[in-house]
C-alpha cells in the first residue's frame, strides 16, 4: 500500500515520447487539465493533495521532469499490489462477499490508493465493500484509526455491521454510556451533524481512514459540513453514495474533488465545460463520455443487472383481526398508563436518581428516558397478554409508585385471549406443508407460540438471544434439514442467518424501524432463494401496530424496498424523525385520541414519501449522467 504519493494525470502540450506515454497511461490514476492542442500526456505524482490545483496553475515542471515522475510513480504504485483480500478469510464465518464485491475491494486498493467512491446502486452493498477495504487495511497494517461519518439514523446500523460482520468495534460520538476520547480512541462512529460540532476535536490528528455514508449529503461544495470533510486530516477517504448526482452536476462535482482535487478543475470550468443549461441539470451530450471516463478513475459504481445475483418475487400480506371485548379494554388502559408515565406522573426519574444518586440527568434525558422505558412496555403490550404481564411485574418492583395501575392491568391482561395467535393459526391452516419462519419481540412470546403450534400442527423450536452458540447452530441445522416445520425467533435472528430452505415469514410483532423489518425478510429472501416469498404481517385492528402499518409502511411500499433504499429514505428525513421507532412513540404518547394518531402517522408518512421520491429522482438523474 502506498501511503504517501497519489497520482493525477496532467495534459500538456508536447509531441515527445508519445509510445511510452500511451503503456503509462493504461495503468495510471490521471487528472486531466483542459483542452490543449495535442493529445500527448505526461505524469506527476504529489505528496499533499491540497497543493494539487497550486501545481497545476504554475504549470513549470519541464516535459522531461513530468515524463520521470511518472515513471517514479508508476513504480512505486504497481509495488505491494494485491491479488486476494486476506479479510475474507477472516470474516468467511460471518459473512460471505459477493464476487463485485470484492473486485470492487481489490480495484480501490490497487488502483485508487484507498480514496475513492463507492457509488454502487441502492441494495448492493456499499457497506460491506467499505467494511471489506477497511478491514484489509487493519489485517495488513496499513491503518488504525478509523472514523465513521454517517446520518443520525445510520450510526447504531454502522457500529453493529462493523462489529458483527468484521469484528470490529466503534464508539458512538455522544450515545450516553459511551465515553469517547476523540483525539486518542482509533474507532469513533460521528454522525454528519456532529461532525461539524466535533471538529476542532476530530480534526486535531491525522486519521488513517475517513469513511462518509450517504456522501450526497455533502454535495454543496460551500457548506460547513463539506468544508469540515475536506479539512480533515487523512491518508485515506471512502465516500459512499448511491446517487452522487442529486439534482444538479456539480453535485458530483463536490464530491469527485473531495477525492482527487483538481481532477475536474475549478467548479466554474466543471460547470462551463459539461453544462448545457444554467441551472446545471443537463449535460452536454459531446462531453458524457469524457465526464464518465474521468470519474471512473475516482468511482467504483456496480448496477443491479450487472451483478447476476437473481432474485425471486416478495408478496407481502397485512392480516388484521378485531380485538375482543377485554382486549380492547385492555388496550386502551394500558395507553393511558404509557401516557401517565411519559409524564412521569408516577415520579419515575425520582426513582432512578435515588437508585443511583450520583447520576445526573438532564431535562433531554429524562425525557428520552420515558419515551424509551414507554416503548419498550408497548413492544409487551403489543405482543401477547404473558408479556404483557411478565413487563408489569417487573414495573412494580422497580417503581412502586405503579404498583396499583399495574395490579389493574395485569388483573385485565389476564382476561385477554390474544387475537394475533388466532390470526396465525388460521394462516398456518392455509398453508400446512410450508415451514414458516416466525418473528415476534418477547422470549416468552415466542415459548407461547411454539407451544401452541406445536400442539396443533407440527415440531416447533425458538432461536433466543439468550442461547449459547451449541444451542444456535443445533436449532438453525434442525430448521434448515426440515426437522423443525417452525421457527420462532426473537430480533437476535434478524441478522447473520441464511435460511432460503424457508419462504414463509411472519411479523407476529412489528418492529417500528423499517430497518429491522427489512434484515428480518433479509433472512428468507435473499441470493439463492428460489422460490417467491410470502410475507405476514399480524395485527390487531385499531391500535398503533395496525395504523403503522396501513398508514405508514404501506403507503410508502416499505416492504417492496431493498434495505439500502430504506436507509438513504431515512437519512434524507429532517434530524427530529430520524429515530423512527421513538418518533412512532412520541406520536403515541402525545396523542390524546386514535384519531390524533392516525393524523401524526399520516404526516409523517407525507415526509416519508417525499424523500423516497427525492431518492428515486436523483436515481433517475445519476443513471442518466455515469451510466
Amino acid at each position: 500500500m502506498i501511503n504517501i504519493l497519489q497520482y493525477q494525470r496532467l495534459k500538456v502540450t508536447s509531441r515527445k515520447v508519445k509510445k511510452k506515454n500511451e503503456e503509462i497511461e493504461k495503468n495510471s490514476l490521471c487528472y486531466e487539465f483542459g483542452e490543449e492542442k495535442n493529445e500527448n500526456r505526461y505524469f506527476f505524482s504529489y505528496s499533499d493533495s491540497n497543493d494539487i490545483r497550486k501545481l497545476i496553475q504554475k504549470n513549470n515542471f519541464s516535459t522531461f521532469q513530468k515524463f520521470r515522475l511518472n515513471l517514479e510513480a508508476l513504480q512505486i504504485k504497481q509495488t505491494d499490489r494485491i491479488d486476494r483480500l486476506i479479510a475474507v478469510n477472516a470474516i468467511r464465518t460471518k459473512l460471505t462477499p459477493y464476487n463485485f464485491q470484492m473486485h470492487t475491494a481489490l480495484q480501490v486498493i490497487n488502483e485508487m490508493n484507498v480514496n475513492a467512491i463507492l457509488a454502487d446502486e441502492v441494495g448492493l452493498g456499499k457497506t460491506i465493500e467499505a467494511g471489506l477495504i477497511m478491514k484489509e487495511l487493519v489485517l495488513r497494517g496499513e491503518i488504525d484509526s478509523i472514523l465513521i461519518s454517517t446520518p443520525k439514523s445510520l450510526v447504531t446500523q454502522w457500529k453493529s455491521e462493523m462489529n458483527e460482520k468484521f469484528g470490529e468495534t466503534f464508539s458512538i460520538t455522544n450515545k450516553p454510556g459511551e465515553r469517547v476520547n476523540l483525539k486518542k480512541d482509533n474507532r469513533i462512529i460521528c454522525s454528519h451533524n456532529l461532525l461539524l460540532t466535533k471538529f476542532d476535536q476530530l480534526s486535531d490528528r491525522t486519521w488513517d481512514l475517513i469513511v462518509v455514508d450517504e456522501a450526497h449529503a455533502f454535495r454543496n461544495t460551500h457548506s460547513k459540513g463539506r468544508t469540515c470533510i475536506a479539512n480533515l486530516r487523512k491518508k485515506h477517504l471512502l465516500l459512499l453514495t448511491a446517487t452522487p448526482l442529486c439534482n444538479k452536476l456539480t453535485d458530483l462535482y463536490s464530491i469527485v474533488d473531495l477525492i482527487q482535487p483538481g481532477i475536474l478543475e475549478s467548479e466554474r470550468a466543471f460547470v462551463s465545460r459539461f453544462a448545457e443549461d444554467s441551472r446545471s441539470r443537463v449535460i452536454r451530450p459531446n462531453e458524457v463520455n469524457n465526464l464518465r471516463r474521468t470519474i471512473k478513475e475516482v468511482m467504483c459504481r456496480t448496477r443491479r443487472e450487472q451483478t447476476g445475483i437473481p432474485f425471486t418475487n416478495r408478496c407481502v400480506e397485512t392480516r388484521t383481526l378485531e380485538a375482543t371485548t377485554n382486549e380492547r379494554e385492555f388496550i386502551d388502559e394500558a395507553t393511558e398508563y404509557l401516557r401517565d408515565m411519559s409524564k412521569n406522573h408516577f415520579k419515575t426519574i425520582e426513582t432512578l436518581i435515588a437508585e443511583n444518586p450520583s447520576r445526573k440527568i438532564s431535562l433531554s434525558q429524562s425525557n428520552a428516558i420515558l419515551v424509551f422505558q414507554a416503548i419498550t412496555l408497548q413492544q409487551s403490550f403489543s405482543s401477547s397478554p404473558y408479556a404483557a404481564i411478565q413487563s408489569l411485574k417487573k414495573r412494580q418492583e422497580r417503581f412502586p409508585a405503579e404498583a396499583d395501575v399495574a395490579e389493574r392491568l395485569i388483573e385485565m391482561a389476564s382476561k385477554v385471549k390474544s387475537a394475533k395467535i388466532e390470526l396465525l393459526k388460521n394462516i398456518i391452516g392455509d398453508i400446512p406443508r410450508e415451514q414458516a419462519l416466525i418473528f415476534c419481540l418477547r422470549k416468552i412470546t415466542a415459548h407461547k407460540i411454539k407451544e401452541v403450534l406445536e400442539r396443533e400442527f407440527g415440531k416447533a423450536e425458538t432461536y433466543l438471544g439468550d442461547m449459547d452458540q451449541i444451542e444456535r447452530e443445533k436449532t438453525i441445522k434442525n430448521f434448515k434439514n426440515g426437522e423443525t416445520k417452525y421457527l420462532i425467533a426473537t430480533d437476535a435472528a434478524a441478522e447473520g442467518l441464511n435460511l432460503q430452505n424457508c419462504c414463509i415469514m411472519f411479523n407476529y410483532d412489528l418492529h417500528w424501524n423499517p430497518m429491522k423489518i427489512e434484515q428480518r425478510i433479509g433472512r428468507i429472501h435473499r441470493f439463492q432463494q428460489d422460490r417467491d416469498v410470502t410475507v405476514f404481517n399480524l395485527s390487531v385492528k385499531d391500535t398503533i401496530d395496525d395504523y403503522v402499518l396501513h398508514i405508514l409502511y404501506q403507503k410508502i411500499d416499505l416492504f417492496t424496498m431493498t434495505i439500502g433504499k430504506m436507509e438513504t429514505v431515512l437519512a434524507e428525513l429532517k434530524d427530529g424523525a430520524q429515530d423512527i421507532q421513538r418518533t412512532i412513540g412520541e406520536i403515541l404518547l402525545r396523542s390524546n385520541s386514535r384519531l390524533d394518531i392516525k393524523r401524526e402517522l399520516e404526516r409523517l408518512s407525507n415526509d416519508l414519501n417525499a424523500s423516497r421520491e427525492k431518492q428515486e429522482l436523483a436515481e433517475k438523474f445519476t443513471q442518466g449522467v455515469i451510466d
